[in-house]
């Protein structure tokens, strides 16, 4: 039989003195011949597996040259993430990007994201193939299991949220038996393996699916979202008395009318606007809370604010990235109050041409807290009151800017946001979010001043984080052309990739599949990411763009202002770039964390919706093609199903993907994104979070 790489990986793995590929060979190819008793050292093929072995260690660093052998290099560890797919295999992929693939009965019962230790037990068809020798550091301690029975011992649960189907057992009596139901769910914690290699753990609590308020606490598990906020001594005398510092070189805006644009049930007001108009200028006040003052680098603080990266917005509840005497009042700019702030002043021309802009440390004092929905009001509304007549020109500022914006190549999406409706914190409603003229002044100041603290940070070559998004790729783009010809639609061949989309968005306004076209065309864009590259923001259309304007929820924009500061100041940069490359690469993690916790939780309360409304049918759109069936989004309500291929009966379905649709293979019925069709719902799961349509 030919050698088998396992074979001499254990072979190197035992050897206590320098090896070569003769050696090896010597060691492990003899074999008696027939003749005179003579023998032969294995066949070529034999050799050049050896050598080929020794060459992918040799690369990796797992193996050094020693004169004419080698040795196993003596520091060489392969820590790295362990990701367990649906059938518990793994890919332990350590910090220089090197994967090694790890069979089920290899992990050690390590779990998903656990950091461990692994060594490598074979190496075929250029894969590295390995065992896990110790788990290092759990990514967590907290699951949730779903309850599967008893014994007389032993209570025995599944582990849910995660894939690789983990059995835990917990020993009965250490929670009290009559609480524990067999198909409940439980937040348990895990502990070292038993003697038997059965991994046990403890039950921490027991609910039904059914209890709506654990839902918060189940993703937050399943997501490894930090817990609440602990004591810093930096914290303990912080001055609740904002005044005017001297030594702190702060201008004194607190006679400029104010004005905050908020969200109505929102906590924490890290931006506020001012504006003064004349006969040629439009004058830009885009104030931010100074977080950056409270907040000092590397204190214990802000180590605790680098590690969550972000605030978590779960439906009504809110897991902040700094403590609520920071996030919601001494850096909130609240109405009436004296505030600091890092104040990015503009000057626009009447076109909305940039003509100057300055920045600078102040003080501010709200006139007006106000909410979108009023803000609205006001501004259709006009009149003459000071309020009125500042938001009336603030709009027609903010729409000379978005005009002009896209027509210099800005993708302006129509994905309007969905949110929830709580009725004594249990859902009653999901919806799309009311879009109003206030929205787009704060996104476009928001924009402006982002935009304007980006070019003066690369300009004067100071050293900070940018907000990154790449052009569509060609691979990409070839796909969405193919896409939209499936709906009679062409993309125009310009220059400008953005204008070109533009026109598409603005040519499917109104239909049934818009926001399907949307929702696609932003899925073949490329996702944003921070970095300390100025590489500009293809879907706004700026070749300059940072993420300034809200530091109290996003650790970058913290950043930026520390950057801004040492400009201001004249002080030499606040980072490097090596900090800041580590810095963005966190951050962007942890923002796809965030969004990934805030899809849950909208699924879990869709299920939650519609668990009382199986047999009903609905209109809905296609939305998705997947390998196991279709999706839809329905028309009145922007909650998303699937129809799984095993409930199309009537056929034999073939998944055409690149088609974007599923095509019956003797009837050739066809679901295609963007149809509209009828369906029923027949499935809620709510502990998968999954929901099931069949078409009519």
């Amino acid at each position: 039989m030919p050698i088998s790489s396992k074979r001499i990986l254990s072979h190197i793995q035992a050897a206590t003195k320098p090896f070569s590929a003769q050696s090896i060979a010597h060691d492990l190819l003899v074999f008696p011949k027939k003749k005179k008793g003579k023998k032969r050292r294995g066949s070529k093929r034999d050799i050049h597996k050896i050598s080929a072995t020794l060459s992918a260690l040799q690369a990796i660093g797992y193996i050094r040259k020693n004169r004419k052998s080698f040795v196993r290099s003596p520091n060489f560890k392969l820590d790295g993430v362990i990701r367990i797919n649906t059938s518990g295999n793994g890919i332990v992929e350590t910090m220089d990007g090197f994967k090694i693939i790890i069979a089920r009965e290899n992990t050690k019962h390590a779990h998903n994201n656990d950091l461990v230790r692994s060594d490598i037990i074979d190496y075929r068809n250029d894969l590295f193939y390995g065992s896990v020798t110790e788990i290092i550091e759990r990514e967590k301690e907290r699951y949730v299991a779903r309850v599967e029975g008893k014994t007389d011992s032993f209570i025995t649960l599944k582990i849910i949220d995660m894939p690789g189907g983990i059995e835990i057992r917990a020993k009965r009596g250490e929670y009290p038996d009559n609480e524990v139901v067999t198909g409940d769910l439980a937040i348990i914690h895990i502990s070292d393996s038993s003697p038997t290699g059965i991994q046990e753990g403890s039950i921490e609590k027991c609910f039904s699916v059914d209890s709506e308020e654990y839902d918060l606490e189940r993703i937050a598990i399943k997501h490894s979202l930090p817990g609440p906020h602990g004591t810093y001594e930096e914290l303990q005398d912080v001055d609740k008395q904002i005044t005017l510092n001297a030594d702190d070189n702060r201008k004194d805006y607190r006679n400029l009318y104010t004005i905050t644009i908020d969200g109505e049930h929102a906590k924490d007001f890290d931006d506020a606007i001012a504006l003064k108009t004349s006969k040629h200028t439009y004058e830009l006040y885009v104030h931010i809370a100074d977080v950056s003052h409270f907040v000092k680098k590397n204190s214990t603080l802000d180590r605790e604010a680098l590690k969550r990266g972000t605030s978590y917005y779960l439906g009504n509840s809110v897991i902040p990235m700094l403590p609520e005497i920071l996030s919601n009042d001494l850096c909130s700019l609240k109405e009436g109050r004296d505030r600091l702030t890092l104040t990015t002043k503009i000057t626009f021309d009447k076109n909305g041409n940039l003509t100057y802009v300055d920045f600078s440390r102040a003080l501010i004092n709200v006139n007006k807290r106000l909410t979108y929905e009023i803000a609205n009001q006001v501004i259709v509304t006009g009149g003459s009151t000071e309020l009125n007549r500042t938001l009336g020109e603030m709009y027609k500022l903010a729409s000379i800017l978005r005009i002009k914006r896209i027509a210099q190549g800005r993708v302006d999406l129509n994905l309007p946001e969905e949110e929830i409706v709580y009725r004594e914190n249990r859902v009653a409603d999901i919806r799309l979010a009311a879009r109003y003229h206030s929205h787009t002044v704060i996104e476009e100041f928001m924009l402006s001043a982002n935009e304007a603290v980006s070019r003066v940070l690369k300009e004067q070559e100071i050293p900070s984080l940018y907000r990154i998004h790449e052009d569509i790729s060609d691979e990409k783009l070839s796909s969405l052309k193919k896409f939209l010809r499936s709906l009679g639609l062409r993309l125009a061949k310009l220059k400008n990739t953005g204008i070109a989309l533009q026109e598409i968005i603005d040519r499917v306004s109104g239909r049934e599949y818009e926001q399907v076209v949307n929702f696609i065309i932003l899925k073949s864009m490329m996702q944003a990411y921070y970095g300390e590259k100025p590489l500009g923001h293809f879907g706004l259309g700026f070749s300059d763009y940072t993420h300034f304007t809200s530091p109290i929820r996003r650790y970058p924009d913290l950043i930026v202002h520390r950057c801004l500061k040492n400009y201001i100041d004249r002080k030499p940069d606040a980072y490097r770039e090596e900090e800041l490359g580590e810095i963005g690469k966190r951050a962007s993690e942890m923002e796809r964390i965030a969004q990934r916790a805030e899809r849950d939780l909208f699924k879990i309360k869709s299920c939650r919706l519609m668990q009382d409304r199986i047999g009903e049918v609905f209109d809905a759109i296609v939305s998705g093609i997947s390998q196991i069936g279709f999706f839809v989004t329905l028309i009145d309500k922007p909650i998303e199903g699937m129809v799984p291929l095993r409930l199309l009966t009537d056929d034999y379905y073939l998944i055409r993907e690149d088609d974007y649709a599923i095509i019956g293979r003797r009837r050739g019925k066809r679901y295609r994104i963007g149809d509209r069709i009828r369906v029923t719902l027949v499935n809620v799961e709510i502990e998968n979070m999954i929901i099931d349509f069949e078409p009519l």
